[in-house]
């Protein structure tokens, strides 16, 4: 069944602080902005099935600020002929310490259904997790700075690996801490139709736990070699076929390549050509 091995990528109540209140902080200088979206397409084997955009905004909850991250993933007409998905996951963080508050899933693929809570106290060590269709519930001991898979994502987004690295952490997913290994591989230039061509270092996540877009399998992450440390193309090898997610439009503030897209590129890239082929005919 694809709900196996494909994951696809809300609940915000703003409220009023009751009493006196603490002057409010000021937001954290953060490696990304806040704000940001990316539009990924996924392809089961060689035929497109569907899409996921993954949102960045300020929200607030009890007098404080947080970050809400979104992945919203849906199959396209194509599959929803045959299976169709409807999937969101959120984490909702705090922005200074960019540990999670809590983390959500609501997932719709064929007949299979899934609505879990997980609430994060790392004051206390704890950690909440509810199934909200059946009602049953765990607590279970973090660590300090456990977080669950969305969170860990994008904290990593602020480490600059090099080939060779390798590092481990402790990530909650699916009610359960995991340790999980990953490890830098080669840079390699890989092209992305908007883009051009695009650095990235292949990232290895060692650890078999149900992850963002797969529940079983290796998956591997080329991740773009620059400041915004993109996600550009994931790749997960399951026993049936290879899902890939590639990296397909990138939304929101700034006005690097990443925003300005395929037109600013495209100009770049033909730039380039047309200086490689007076130094060809200079030489």
């Amino acid at each position: 069944m694809l709900h196996k091995y494909l994951l696809v990528l809300l609940s915000c109540a703003l409220c009023l602080h009751a009493g006196a209140e603490d002057p409010p902080r000021a937001r954290p200088a953060l490696w990304f902005d806040v704000g940001e979206e990316l539009h990924y397409r996924i392809h089961w084997g060689v035929m497109h099935v569907g899409d996921s955009r993954v949102t960045t905004e300020w929200i607030e909850e009890d007098g404080r600020e947080l970050i809400a991250i979104r992945y919203r993933t849906r199959s396209n007409a194509f599959l929803d002929r045959i299976y169709r998905v409807d999937d969101t996951i959120e984490a909702v963080i705090e922005p200074h310490s960019f540990l999670p508050v809590r983390f959500s899933k609501v997932l719709n693929e064929g007949r299979y259904r899934a609505d879990e809570l997980t609430e994060f106290d790392h004051a206390a060590g704890k950690a909440y997790w509810t199934n909200r269709r059946r009602g049953d519930k765990k607590e279970f001991e973090i660590d300090p700075d456990t977080r669950d898979l969305v969170t860990f994502m994008y904290y990593m987004r602020k480490n600059e690996f090099q080939s060779g690295d390798t590092a481990e952490f402790r990530v909650m997913a699916d009610e359960k801490i995991y340790d999980l290994t990953v490890s830098a591989g080669p840079v390699e230039s890989m092209k992305l139709p908007r883009y051009g061509r695009v650095q990235t270092i292949r990232i290895t996540p060692e650890a078999s736990f149900q992850g963002l877009f797969v529940r079983k399998g290796k998956m591997t992450i080329w991740v773009s070699q620059d400041d915004r440390r993109i996600a550009t193309r994931i790749q997960a090898t399951v026993p049936v076929a290879d899902v890939h997610i590639n990296l397909h439009e990138v939304k929101g503030p700034g006005s690097d390549r990443w925003v300005r897209g395929d037109a600013s590129t495209a100009s770049a890239t033909h730039q380039a050509r047309l200086a490689s082929e007076e130094a060809l005919h200079v030489h």
